[in-house]
């Protein structure tokens, strides 16, 4: 095996925000260390006669997919779960076609999730192929319990559906990345051969999209260093629309604390729908993952970051996301102190960061925070520097780079499948 390792990337990279944090924010410091993320899509080959009607020959069985890019790659990589079936994710109606799905979700405006036609074919093509798998490996990636995700986050009737594709990746895959510990043992009665790779931030993204003039009483995005102006604090969540339920479990101390501020500002990021904008002070629409949205946080200037999670097995197998990127932007982060382990237990609290239990911890730990900008100020300062020490994309290309390595050299060895 050549050095330089190809690893092909099942339905490209960066196409949706756990492809950015996951995979594409690494593809240039991967390639410096001689490891190449590649999007593969494999061509789709069926008779003549069903020319221009691939779906047809698809329902009909007579598609098959070219797996021939395999020969030239180490690794496959395969992650979380795509809707294969032609039906609505939000409400499970099945369509004849993938056009009608289409229509379907106009007319009712349901915000499905597209057929992936390829996914179901690929995987029994290949996951049961003793003689490909013995040259390629096959990887996959979760960052999500999706056997324990609530209806409320969204696509449950679609999801249901596929956990047989998801667990026969779990089973099969050479190898399975987490990124989280307690992600980890949810997944291992599926395979033992998991590794947890946390996420990263790479702190160049995490800059204001341009120079603002004028100051603002907190910690200035990416800096940690204190300014005075109007607004103080900007206190802020980040979450699609579904996160009404997280924000609930603070929204009352939030509003108590802010009625003793005069100028500040509860901010929501990623909804502007008219249940959010009746919680908070600004609403803005979801961004894109990635350069855009990491711009768009930074311009934000938010001096405290929330992070609510109702507890479930669900919620403590998520990351610490939330906590890193408010504290790229200068931020301090509040965030649920869960009955068991959870994605902030990372944090170290009253140190870089600060956990809440009850609602009556949400108020008094807001209340300290905006009565003590000193405190802000070095909490903020305490998190960034741990963020950068131990959670820079660089660094953790290289656990990623070690991942695929290992999973290149132990091709054909995972879920006995024949």
């Amino acid at each position: 095996m050549s050095a330089r390792l190809r690893v092909l990337v099942y339905g490209g990279i960066g196409a949706a925000a756990c492809d950015f944090y996951r995979r594409a924010q690494f593809v240039s410091a991967l390639a410096a260390v001689e490891v190449d993320l590649v999007p593969w899509t494999p061509p789709l080959l069926h008779p003549s006669s069903y020319a221009g009607r691939w779906f047809d020959a698809l329902r009909d069985g007579v598609a098959r997919v070219d797996l021939t890019a395999l020969d030239q790659a180490q690794v496959v990589l395969f992650s979380r779960w795509s809707n294969t079936h032609v039906a609505c994710t939000v409400c499970s109606t099945a369509c004849e076609s993938p056009p009608a799905l289409d229509e379907h979700a106009r007319v009712t405006g349901h915000h499905t999730l597209g057929l992936d036609p390829l996914l179901r074919l690929v995987a029994t093509s290949l996951l049961f192929d003793k003689k490909r798998r013995a040259g390629c490996a096959v990887m996959y990636d979760l960052d999500d319990d999706l056997f324990r995700q609530p209806e409320w986050v969204g696509h449950g009737p679609g999801l249901a559906r596929e956990l047989d594709l998801v667990e026969l990746f779990l089973r099969a895959a050479d190898l399975v990345t987490v990124s989280t510990p307690a992600l980890q043992q949810a997944v291992r009665p599926f395979s033992p051969r998991t590794h947890v790779v946390r996420n990263a931030v790479e702190p160049a993204l995490y800059q204001p999209s341009s120079t603002r003039h004028g100051t603002r009483h907190g910690t200035r995005p990416g800096t940690g260093k204190t300014v005075r102006s109007a607004g103080y604090p900007r206190i802020l969540f980040y979450g699609a629309d579904v996160r009404q339920r997280d924000y609930l479990l603070c929204a009352g101390a939030v509003d108590a604390a802010v009625r003793c501020a005069p100028g500040a500002r509860r901010i929501w990021l990623g909804s502007d729908s008219r249940e959010v904008r009746a919680l908070v002070d600004e609403a803005y629409p979801s961004v894109d993952a990635g350069p855009l949205f990491t711009a768009k946080l930074a311009d934000l200037g938010p001096h405290i970051g929330l992070a609510p999670l109702q507890d479930s097995e669900f919620a403590r197998s998520k990351s610490e996301l939330h906590w890193l990127e408010y504290s790229m932007v200068g931020a301090v982060t509040v965030a649920s102190r869960l009955d068991g382990a959870g994605p902030y237990d990372v944090v170290k609290d009253g140190q870089d960061g600060f956990l809440a239990g009850d609602p009556g911890e949400w108020r008094t730990v807001l209340t300290r925070l905006i009565g003590a900008p000193a405190l802000h100020a070095e909490v903020a300062e305490r998190a960034r520097e741990r963020v950068l020490a131990e959670y820079q994309a660089g660094p953790r290309a290289l656990e990623w780079a070690a991942a695929y390595r290992w999973a290149a050299n132990h091709p054909g060895t995972g879920g006995g499948l024949t």
